[in-house]
């Protein structure tokens, strides 16, 4: 390849197969939706660099971001691969074991990370085992595929997107913190009721007679009461 393709704003670099094993670069425009406003920046759906950005803003734990490369890296957005990929394109098939292993992370951390994002809307549970990563955050797709892939995040009633502020995840942590607190304080304070023990009851001891009781015949024969 002589040269790359010159990529001017609003533009992307796409990939295709040449049919001979190499692939050809080339340029499209940029169509999509405004996914993410605040008072300090906007971007769009395939604004990788906005993207980056935010993160290399935002104060949190270095493995909350190492778990989010992780999975955006799962994401395989590519054609080449329909019919032999374990789940459908724009979607995640990974276990919080799977992430642990590539991460090299403890439980703890990759569950924290994990419950982060899924709070701040970037990713969602789709089913056990499958997460959709907010479509207008990570997926660059056609504009149908967007289209479906942001309709089955509403569908299914996925969080809203927010571009948190770089001290956010200081406060979402102490949030539950506090939040974790509250909830045992409660428990402490719940009145407990102690529950009366019931007697036991005592069996008369039996003498060697009644380990084999006699029938009523045999008590009227002998002239004995019953």
């Amino acid at each position: 390849m002589e040269q790359l393709p010159i990529v001017r704003p609003g533009e992307r670099v796409v990939t295709r197969s040449d049919g001979k094993g190499g692939l050809v670069l080339g340029v499209e425009k940029i169509k999509g939706r405004e996914f993410a406003a605040s008072a300090k920046c906007s971007g769009y759906v395939l604004d990788a660099r906005l993207l980056m950005d935010v993160l290399g803003s935002l104060k949190m734990p270095g493995s909350w971001f190492q778990v989010w490369c992780k999975l955006v890296a799962s994401q395989n957005a590519n054609r080449a691969d329909d019919q032999t990929r374990a789940t459908a394109r724009g979607f995640v098939r990974i276990t919080q074991r799977g992430l642990q292993d590539q991460c090299n992370l403890s439980a703890a951390s990759v569950n924290e990370a994990s419950q982060f994002f899924a709070h701040i809307g970037w990713m969602r549970t789709a089913k056990r085992g499958i997460l959709q990563l907010n479509p207008w955050l990570t997926v660059a797709g056609t504009s149908g595929e967007q289209e479906n892939w942001q309709k089955l995040w509403n569908d299914a009633k996925g969080p809203a997107c927010i571009i948190p502020h770089p001290n956010y995840p200081t406060e979402w942590r102490e949030a539950r913190t506090a939040e974790k607190k509250a909830i045992e304080t409660a428990h402490r304070k719940e009145k407990v009721v102690a529950l009366r023990q019931r007697r036991p009851v005592r069996k008369a001891s039996a003498g060697p007679r009644a380990a084999y009781p006699r029938s009523n015949v045999d008590l009227i024969g002998s002239g004995e009461a019953p």
